[in-house]
């Protein structure tokens, strides 16, 4: 048996509690921030907790070494820069407070969101699971 590439359960762990805490989190930010309630509860609900779904079955059929995780977590990573990247964007124009708080998490979340994504593209993740 092939062994696991480097870094490949430590990802899909940390892919799986990242997800199931989207969850909660995205609750906070609708509680949290009365002045974009409404355009938090429809990111939220449209955007975040479907790629939150798909990431956390993702995660899990990775760590039971399912070929079909893989496809699953390029799908909810594509997603979350889909969906992260314009609500940065669009906040930043609309939102004066804390711009550079929110340029520096939303560019470092979105190397990182690439990073994985180009991770789990790795053909040597196929031939493991295959």
């Amino acid at each position: 048996m092939l062994e696991p590439p480097r870094g490949y359960r430590t990802l899909a762990w940390i892919g799986l509690v990242a997800n199931i805490l989207s969850i909660p989190l995205g609750a906070l930010a609708v509680v949290g921030d009365p002045h974009w309630r409404t355009a938090n509860i429809v990111v939220g609900s449209a955007a975040v907790l479907p790629t939150a779904a798909v990431g956390i079955v993702a995660s899990v059929a990775l760590l039971q070494w399912r070929a079909w995780g893989q496809i699953l977590a390029i799908v909810a990573l594509s997603l979350s820069l889909a969906v992260g990247l314009p609500y940065a964007i669009v906040r930043l124009v609309l939102v004066s407070e804390g711009r550079g708080a929110t340029a520096a998490a939303s560019i470092l979340l979105s190397i990182i969101n690439v990073a994985v994504l180009v991770f789990w593209c790795r053909p040597s993740i196929r031939r493991y699971l295959t």
